[in-house]
Order: structure tokens, then sequence, then C-alpha cells
């Protein structure tokens, strides 16, 4: 129980923060905004929302092509839906499904599960790589055109800074083998508490680090185009908000696109609600004021954002549902 208590009060947190913003801003005019939609404006940006996550689920399958795996794609793109999923209700920045998609193709088709999780860590360091780049682009672009608060202004600057060391760190040690990871495991082993499950977990963590390194190395196409579908979808979530408020009559610019799409990002790495509950909302509100937008359009987005968000965890939920069934049949037949 004690393991829950976080969450559950973070949760908490979440919901003050939004019955809070909803005493200050018309329930009824937010509703407004989202009828303004109509019926072709939100299937539009549902299939937006669709669409990003296929093109995350076609690069995981190019590298899992890459290592020689012939995996179903309505596996590929189930199992990577449900990984959304569980990293979606994590409060910690869209990571935490990725162990889930691991365990699931690994026991579904009989595979090593330290290559499917070098398949994993490969496709999320391209995904995160996608997003960073646009991060980057956007804070540049930010940073030049308008006239910030000196506070937001060493605030992007700082963490993309940090954010680029890392994403460098990370690619460097998987090209040249350096084995950062394995580097941190060996530090926290230092600690008494942490000593046996970082002994245990050790072996694991360098197996996987030689998998990636070899898919770095010797599977060098397959990678470019992975991250190449990963800036695709990268695309599609850099424009959700021009697609959203062209229905509203508002027209983004390129650099309002920009700001946006960096801040949100900069206020999502700091999350520690469950799917950024509260904070995204009360979020979006101070970062669409920046361009003009008012506090019932900003919140007629998120909602929208959420929407879309829940579609993709219903259809995590479904297809959680069959894989568990397949799963149980074949430990069954064993």
């Amino acid at each position: 129980m004690r393991k829950h208590v976080p969450i559950i009060i973070s949760t908490v947190v979440g919901v003050v923060i939004i019955v809070v913003l909803f005493r200050f801003v018309n329930p009824l005019g937010v509703v407004g905004q989202l009828g303004r939609l109509g019926p072709v404006g939100v299937p539009v940006f549902l299939a937006n929302a669709l669409a990003i996550l296929i093109l995350g689920s076609c690069g995981w399958q190019v590298m899992l092509r890459a290592y020689g795996f012939r995996i179903p794609f309505r596996d590929v793109v189930g199992i990577k839906i449900v990984g959304f999923a569980v990293s979606y209700l994590t409060p910690s920045m869209y990571v935490g499904g990725e162990p889930v998609r691991v365990y699931v193709l690994s026991r579904k088709h009989g595979i090593s599960d330290t290559t499917v999780a070098a398949t994993v860590v490969v496709d999320k360091f391209l995904e995160l790589a996608a997003g960073l780049l646009f991060v980057f682009l956007g804070s540049v672009w930010s940073l030049v055109v308008y006239d910030l608060p000196l506070q937001l202004f060493l605030g992007l600057a700082v963490l993309n800074g940090l954010f680029a060391a890392g994403m460098i760190l990370l690619f460097v040690s998987f090209v040249y083998r350096i084995r950062a990871l394995t580097g941190v495991i060996d530090a926290l082993g230092k600690i008494r508490v942490l000593a046996a499950s970082m002994q245990k977990c050790r072996p694991w963590v360098a197996r996987m680090e030689n998998e990636v390194h070899v898919a770095f190395a010797q599977r060098r196409l397959h990678a470019v185009l992975a991250f190449a579908l990963h800036l695709a979808a990268g695309w599609l979530i850099f424009i959700k908000p021009a697609i959203f408020f062209s229905f509203l009559k508002t027209m983004l610019t390129v650099s309002q696109l920009a700001l946006v799409f960096a801040l949100t990002h900069v206020l999502l790495a700091f999350q520690f609600t469950p799917a950024a509950l509260g904070l995204f909302e009360l979020g979006e509100v101070g970062i669409y004021r920046l361009v003009g937008i008012g506090p019932e359009q900003a919140l007629a987005f998120a909602l929208m954002v959420r929407v879309g968000d829940f579609m993709g965890v219903l259809i995590a939920a479904a297809v959680g549902v069959s894989l568990g069934i397949a799963l149980l049949r074949a430990r069954n037949r064993e």
C-alpha cells in the first residue's frame, strides 16, 4: 500500500489543479470552443493522433527487422500502444512502458529479452532524439524571435544543454561501446542498499548494450530509416496545435508553433502526476497566453489532446486483454 501513496497523492494534486483551474475559466466557454471543431475537425485531430502512434510503431518494426525478426505488424502496433499507455499513465516523463514492451514481445514470440530490449532501447533513443531535435529547433527559434523573460530564457537554455549532453553521451556510448549504462550500474552498485540488485542486473545491461552497439555499428541504414519515421511522427506532433486552432479560425505561425512545442515538452519533462494530470492543462493555459490565445481555447485544445490520448489508452486496454489471453493460452500449451 505504501508504494501507491505517492501516486495517490500526485493524482489528488492533479485533480485539485483542474478543479481550481475551471473555477477561473468558464466550462461552457471551453465546451463552446470544442463545438467549433465540427464534424470534420474532431476526426482529423484524432486521425493525427493515431498516425503518430502508427509511425512510431513503424520505426520499431524497422529495428526489429534489422535484427531479423519478422513480427506481424499488428503485434508491433499493439504492443507499442500498450507501452505508450503505461508510459502515459506513469508520472515519469512519458517513460516507463519499455519494460512492458520487452516482456510481452519476448514472451509471445519466444525471443531473447536482451535482444528485444536492444530494439526497444534503440527505438526509444531515436524517438527521443527526433523529439529533442524539434525541441532544440523550437527553443532556438523562440530564443531568437521572442523577448522571453530572463528566467524562461535561462531555463530553456540550461534544459536544452542538459538534454543535448545526455543524448550525445548515450549516442557516443552506443556507437563506440563506452558502456555508459554499465558504468552507471557500477556506480549505483557501490551504494550498499542497491549493491545486490545492481549486481544482479549488470550482466543483462551489459548484453543489452552490446546489442545496441551492433544496431548502431552494423545496422545504420535501418537506424536512419527508423529515425526518419520518428521525425515524421515528431512533425505531426509539432503541427497538432495548428490543426486544432485552424478549425477555430486561428492560424498559428511557425515561430508560435516552435515556442509552444518547446515549452510544452519542457513542461512534460517535470511532470509528477499520472499523465501530467492538471499540470498539462494549467501549463497549456500559460504557454498559449504567450502567443495570444485565451484560456478557454487553450483548455479546449488540452482536452482534445486528452481525448486523443484516451483513445490510445482504450486501444491499449483492448490489446492488453487480447495479449493476456494469448499468453495464458501459450503457457497452458507448454
